[in-house]
């Protein structure tokens, strides 16, 4: 079974809309919805100015929402028809017009440039000084300035739908780099999509696949990781229930494979390397013996 058959893309309600008929161009937001004159009406009726309304609706956020729904909901039929890149294209521009995540270091930041503020006016002015005081004014305007900026970020980006769209989106998107077998993208957009929501079954799923995918000591632990969360979690379906004990059995000894494997791998190259050293010294790593000392270290003897 290919992974499209079986792990097939978010699908969540589509917005309704209405569509009013003008016979006037649509104006650009702030939307004005021009109202022609009814069949019928006179030719002095006709010539007269269409009257204009202002429409109420001009939330940017809904007006954001609304966007990226119609957006999945495009690429959503692009992925039905098995048009990986046209359905990411869609997706992209579904995430793209929602307000991006706030980086979780903003507020960290902020507080140390208002602790570094705060030394700056407690050495540079007297306390009780004009300037003093100016430099305090000016500061906790500048701090007002930023709270209420952070606070209207925060009420979009915080926002449940919005997450909830985006955690969706990222999922997608997850899919499409899966079956374009592009294993890397998929794992970090399905990190994104747990980022807005960490239990998300899908994106767990996709990132556990993609990770496997990739083969590695360390994306085949992350992939362990990921399917034995899955199923911890609440009324997985029957499919993916069997999916995750089949990969708890099966990715342990391969962990353990690739590990070694690796391990392997890195001491043939440190071993070339210091052949590579001590070559011009006419030795070699042969000369060097290591065996254990029984305290969970090891001796090294040196041979010609």
């Amino acid at each position: 079974m290919s992974i499209q058959d079986k792990d097939r893309f978010e699908e969540l309600p589509s917005p309704q809309s209405s569509t009013i008929s003008s016979s006037t161009p649509h104006l650009s937001p702030p939307p004005l919805i021009s109202i022609s004159q009814p069949e019928g009406d006179s030719d002095d009726d006709q010539d007269e100015e269409p009257q204009i309304f202002h429409d109420t609706v001009t939330d940017p956020l809904e007006h954001a929402i609304a966007s990226a729904e119609a957006l999945k909901t495009e690429g959503n039929l692009h992925f039905g028809n098995r048009r990986w890149q046209a359905a990411l294209n869609s997706y992209s521009e579904a995430l793209f017009a929602l307000p991006a995540p706030p980086p979780s270091n903003i507020k960290a930041a902020d507080q140390n440039r208002k602790s570094s503020v705060n030394v700056q006016l407690s050495c540079d002015s007297p306390p009780g000084s004009s300037i003093r005081r100016a430099e305090q004014t000016q500061q906790k305007t500048s701090d007002s300035q930023l709270e209420f900026q952070e606070a209207s970020e925060t009420s979009s980006t915080d926002d449940p739908r919005i997450r909830n769209l985006r955690s969706v989106l990222n999922a997608n998107s997850a899919a499409c780099h899966l079956n374009l077998e592009d294993w890397k993208t998929a794992v970090e957009a399905s990190t994104a999509s747990l980022r807005d929501n960490p239990k998300y079954q899908k994106a767990l799923h996709r990132r556990a696949q993609a990770n496997e995918k990739l083969n590695t000591w360390a994306s085949l632990q992350a992939a362990l990781d990921d399917y034995n969360t899955l199923a911890q979690l609440p009324d997985l379906p029957v499919g993916l229930t069997r999916e995750v004990r089949l990969a708890q059995a099966r990715l342990p000894s391969l962990v353990a494979e690739r590990s070694e494997a690796e391990k392997a791998e890195m001491m043939a190259k440190l071993k070339n390397l210091g052949n590579t050293v001590l070559g011009k010294f006419g030795l070699s790593t042969d000369n060097f013996k290591f065996t254990p000392n029984g305290s969970g270290g090891y001796s090294m003897a040196f041979e010609r």
